[in-house]
């Protein structure tokens, strides 16, 4: 192997949780990570793209709701998945 060589292996998706599970009434949203009920049930399964899609909305939704503005990311929802096989 030469030196400097990287590998083309992504490194994987941290997932966002911090430790604050309660989902908000209002926004349906977990307070700690942004995250929705199904967007914390599926994060295992989706694949790294679809986490990353995942963490993009979650973002999303913590600047917006910081700035008092309602406009907020979609849920990933359930989606198909390699990692479990798909639906």
């Amino acid at each position: 192997m030469k030196s400097g060589f990287h590998s083309a292996t992504p490194m994987p998706v941290r997932s966002p949780c911090v430790k604050v599970c309660e989902m908000d009434a209002a926004t349906r949203l977990c307070r700690g990570c942004f995250r929705t009920q199904e967007e914390r049930d599926w994060w295992v399964a989706y694949t790294d793209v679809q986490q990353r899609e995942a963490l993009r909305r979650c973002e999303q939704r913590r600047k917006a709701l910081a700035a008092g503005k309602g406009e907020l990311a979609p849920s990933m929802g359930i989606v198909e998945s390699r990692r479990k096989g798909g639906l």
